[in-house]
């Protein structure tokens, strides 16, 4: 195994690890991470790549983003979740630092989901199986 497969590896499972966490606590952005996880797997290992891509809660989660990409109402409904989880913290927090960080979190994310590529709306009637 050569160095820099290894170094994707272990890069792998780091942004895989702070994907999860980003799943359960609003501050991290889970996408990105996991998303550059499944890129390090693809480099690195075919086996890992699979198993990511495999993943009944990761991989179709990853692929959707791959595609197509969250609709309007998904990104709007994702960061009214962490604004509502993250400003009561603002408010109450006595920390000026916390506060910037936090106000500068809220700002990153909001332009992280701008640029991020916008799924169509659904037609009409459709309903996915």
């Amino acid at each position: 195994m050569t160095i820099s497969k290894l170094l994707f590896i272990i890069g792998g499972f780091v942004l895989l690890a702070l994907g999860v966490a980003g799943i359960v606590l609003p501050v991290l952005p889970a996408m990105p991470f996991l998303l550059a996880a499944s890129f390090c797997f693809m480099k690195s290992s075919p086996r890992l790549y699979r198993w990511i891509m495999g993943n009944r809660f990761l991989g179709p989660r990853i692929e959707r983003i791959r595609g197509a990409g969250l609709t309007a109402k998904e990104k709007l409904s994702i960061y009214l979740f962490a604004c509502t989880l993250i400003i009561p913290v603002i408010v109450l927090s006595h920390s000026l630092h916390l506060r910037i960080f936090l106000v500068l979190l809220l700002a990153v994310k909001a332009i992280v989901f701008l640029r991020m590529r916008m799924a169509p709306k659904k037609p009409a009637g459709f309903h996915a199986e």
